[in-house]
């Protein structure tokens, strides 16, 4: 749960978020995603910190140049987490133990909504 949390913090952040958009099309350099967004480089590299301590992001140098791609397999993976939860939470029943849910029955019982 812990870890899926991170997930959603570290995508929370508006330019994480638009970084990993950029790179769900296709791999890119610092330099392309500093001339898409219109931002510094520092900060890019600042927030591609951040991306690939959670795992979403990956890079690969070549010569000089570093470029980043988004980690489809740590992404599967969030995905995976998220939904079992989403399934848990779906077919786990919690009773309110609240007068506010619960309906007077014809007979006099207490039967919840």
């Amino acid at each position: 749960m812990e870890e899926l949390c991170s997930f959603f913090k570290v995508l929370s952040d508006e330019t994480r978020y638009r970084i990993f958009s950029l790179l769900l099309s296709r791999e890119m350099c610092v330099c392309e995603i500093v001339d898409t967004l219109k931002l510094s480089q520092s900060l890019i590299s600042h927030h591609l910190y951040h991306l690939k301590m959670a795992g979403l992001v990956k890079d690969r140098r070549e010569g000089v140049w570093i470029h980043y791609s988004i980690n489809h397999e740590k992404l599967n993976e969030y995905k995976l987490k998220f939904l079992q939860g989403l399934q848990k939470a779906a077919s786990t029943q919690i009773p309110c133990k609240f007068a506010c849910c619960e309906v007077e029955v014809a007979a006099g019982a207490k039967q919840a909504k």
